[in-house]
């Protein structure tokens, strides 16, 4: 007996869900497993999504699959860093069920803390200001967590890219500090 794998396709919906989050996509002709990347030279237009002629897959790759599982864990946290918007703001996501985007504007010398930035909620596009002094603590105290893990993921990035983790002196250090559980 012999298993049979399908390739899931994906509905126009969750193609531009899936756009939007970044995910790269694959389409063909139905009938046919001539697989071509969606890239913005191609030229589909609005109709032919909808058109029933064209069907839709995640990409094919190794690291697809990689950033799919990555995506997935992250939308089990509570809060997070979504990237810089246009205008170089810091955008976090916060909240599992119903969760809202937040811009943190620099106003200032940044320091640790939110001291330096002004808040606002974005919500469809549009910016509404969100008064610290007035702001829920649990919305505070996400967002600095959340910025937190940013700068720590950038830092350790860093110290990756110079080498730091492979030199003689930290695997030491790594030997002498492992937990034993």
């Amino acid at each position: 007996m012999t298993t049979q794998i399908i390739k899931q396709t994906l509905a126009p919906a969750q193609v531009f869900e899936a756009l939007a989050k970044g995910f790269n996509i694959e389409y063909a002709e139905i009938e046919t497993n001539d697989w071509e990347p969606l890239t913005h030279q191609v030229r589909l237009g609005f109709a032919d999504f909808f058109g029933g002629f064209i069907k839709f897959r995640f990409a094919q790759t190794l690291n697809e699959g990689i950033k799919r599982t990555q995506k997935a864990k992250s939308e089990n946290c509570f809060s997070e860093f979504l990237g810089l918007d246009g205008d170089k703001n810091e955008r976090y996501r916060v909240g599992k069920d119903r969760p809202s985007v937040y811009v943190l504007k620099p106003s200032g010398r940044s320091g640790i803390n939110l001291d330096g930035f002004i808040i606002y909620k974005e919500f469809q596009g549009d910016l509404t200001l969100v008064e610290k002094a007035t702001a829920a603590d649990w919305l505070l105290k996400a967002l600095i967590t959340a910025r937190n893990v940013k700068r720590n993921a950038e830092r350790n990035q860093i110290l990756e890219n110079t080498g730091h983790f492979q030199s003689d002196d930290y695997k030491k250090w790594s030997k002498s500090h492992r937990s034993v559980h």
